[in-house]
């Protein structure tokens, strides 16, 4: 079994004898069935808190191996996924950042010719009409000509013809040939300063170890917007040449 699908058991198990324990534990002692109640519920609500916060170890990941690491670089090979991409024409990479996950998270929460809804969270269950299928993290964000290409992994288990056709004409499901990245790791926000400043880094690492990058940075964001800054996993991406 995959880990994020351990750590969903193991939290889901925790959920349900947790906040009862708890609650027990605390009912006993104060001789009070409202106590014991209050303590259950406010354990729950902690639980789920974390739960929100750590979203990203509970989310599929592309599968890659790790091929080389060099001082803060992780050099990494992806395997072939497919995405939903889709172009913003703007020059501001924020603005960029949040139109397009709005269009992408319209198309994954059923704004397609099914009507199927690909949650974030939830288990491949079926291939019905609106199904709840996991979708994997990080979310994409590359520079184009025309402005910004912002893109969700699909689930390994979904090729290009079984996924639904988008309603919107700006997103398009993509197929992404397996590929080498030089990546640089870094925490806190990600606005459009912060991911340019770490760009810069990462393009000069990768001229230093005398890597050949035949791509423009990226930046690959792993944590929902409403996770704490501190606790958020965020990454900049260069696509290396084969031999480099």
């Amino acid at each position: 079994m995959s880990n994020y699908k351990t750590r969903k058991l193991a939290f889901y198990a925790g959920l349900a004898i947790a906040p009862a324990t708890i609650g027990a534990l605390v009912g006993r002692a104060k001789r009070s069935t409202l106590a014991g109640s209050v303590a259950g519920g406010l354990t729950a609500l902690a639980m789920l808190g974390v739960r929100a916060q750590m979203a990203r170890w509970f989310t599929e990941e592309p599968e890659y191996e790790i091929e080389d690491r060099k001082g803060p670089l992780e050099i990494r090979r992806y395997y072939p996924q497919v995405t939903a991409t889709t172009r913003v024409v703007t020059d501001d990479y924020d603005a960029a950042l949040q139109q397009g996950f709005r269009r992408l998270a319209g198309y994954i929460f059923g704004d397609n010719f099914n009507g199927e809804k690909i949650g974030m969270t939830s288990p491949v269950s079926s291939r019905a009409a609106n199904e709840h299928i996991e979708m994997t993290s990080p979310v994409i964000a590359a520079s184009s000509p025309q402005g910004f290409d912002v893109s969700f992994v699909m689930p390994r288990g979904r090729a290009l013809e079984s996924l639904p056709t988008p309603n919107d004409s700006t997103v398009e499901l993509e197929r992404v040939p397996e590929r080498r990245v030089a990546v640089l790791r870094f925490r806190g926000r990600y606005r459009g300063t912060d991911v340019s400043s770490q760009q810069r880094e990462l393009m000069h690492l990768v001229e230093n170890a005398k890597l050949l990058a035949t791509s423009p940075p990226m930046f690959a964001g792993f944590d929902p917007p409403m996770t704490l800054p501190f606790l958020r996993r965020n990454e900049v991406w260069v696509e290396l040449a084969a031999n480099s």
